[in-house]
């Protein structure tokens, strides 16, 4: 059904050379859109892209979503019919360190989005979302609950999920290139717990709620989770030889929490649980329950918090095959 709705639309995607917007991107060309527009600063990545899609339909544009101006001509330039926000500043550590500059991406960026949509009449927009904003204890978060609340505020719609494996920054490439290159394994604390997705079927469930948007409303991807210390012991037992690299070569260094992070994460607030309804197997908080008689088949669920510790757990061999298919993209690694 989404496939026809795409039909002959323009879709504008910023951020698309990230790691969850290329994969809106390669998405939604599989659909029969007329046009896809990238917008995004990276210019070395805008070449790896257009290198590796050989697509007429597909433009992309170098800018900035900080830029009003800039992003305005495309606007100018094009009749948008859809827009994915995906454009962001997503590392904790990073938006710790430089919040101005995090602000100033996922506050200030999200705004002009946001009022260009408006100016043009833009019909549907959806901003990609974290856990993180739903109790909100570091600038990444709280800069991203401001962002959802201006794409709300808009009558568009957000979609909220947790990690996604193999992203850009996250932890499996992270640990793994520092095994590779014989560095310390660097962890948090190994009963840290979270959320966690492949990215094709994070995309997959962001199109899906974009076929059910009506504006105002935060879908929240159903998710299982991931315990670090698994994680840990994939690697170490099960990766690490098959790299000939024995378990007493890796040196773990376990430094405990850093300022912003949690020890487990949350995907809805308490605040949001009295509006939480299940719709096609995802989660949907509304702005009031008077909003539910705009979808079909939607149900009102009881749901006291939806939370990286209480949720399940993803098995061990579900961890390694993330991780080979991580070494296998990256690394040319076969397994076995």
């Amino acid at each position: 059904m989404m496939e026809e709705e795409l039909k002959g639309k323009t879709v504008l995607v910023t951020g698309g050379t990230g790691s969850i917007g290329s994969e809106i991107v390669n998405q939604i060309l599989d659909c029969k859109v007329k046009k896809v527009m990238i917008f995004s600063r990276d210019e070395i990545k805008h070449f790896l892209v257009k290198r590796r899609i050989l697509d007429t339909r597909l433009e992309t544009v170098v800018g900035d979503v900080r830029d009003y101006r800039s992003i305005q001509r495309v606007f100018e330039e094009s009749d948008i019919d859809l827009i994915y926000h995906a454009a962001a500043m997503k590392h904790v550590v990073i938006c710790e360190d430089f919040p101005i500059e995090s602000a100033k991406t996922n506050i200030f960026g999200t705004q002009n989005v946001v009022d260009l949509a408006l100016k043009y009449k833009i019909p549907k927009m959806v901003t990609i979302s974290t856990d993180k904003s739903a109790y909100p204890v570091n600038v990444m978060g709280a800069t991203k609950f401001i962002a959802e609340r201006i794409t709300l505020n808009a009558n568009f719609s957000c979609v909220r999920f947790g990690n996604v494996a193999n992203s850009r920054g996250s932890v499996i490439p992270v640990l793994i290139d520092n095994l590779l290159n014989k560095k310390p394994i660097t962890i948090t604390d190994p009963n840290v717990t979270r959320f966690i997705i492949g990215i094709p079927d994070a995309v997959k469930l962001v199109i899906k709620a974009t076929e059910y948007a009506k504006g105002g409303e935060i879908f929240i991807l159903k998710m299982k989770a991931f315990r670090l210390r698994d994680l840990l012991e994939v690697i170490l037992d099960g990766i690490a030889p098959k790299l000939n690299i024995s378990k007493e070569e890796v040196e773990v260094d376990v430094m405990g929490l850093v300022p912003g992070e949690k020890l487990h994460e949350d995907l809805i607030n308490n605040t949001e649980t009295n509006r939480v309804y299940e719709l096609d197997g995802m989660y949907v908080i509304l702005r009031n329950n008077e909003d539910a008689l705009r979808y079909q088949n939607i149900k009102k669920i009881d749901l006291h918090e939806y939370t990286s510790k209480d949720t399940e757990l993803i098995s061990k061999d579900a961890i390694k095959d993330m991780v080979i298919e991580y070494l296998n993209t990256k690394y040319g690694f076969k397994n076995g």
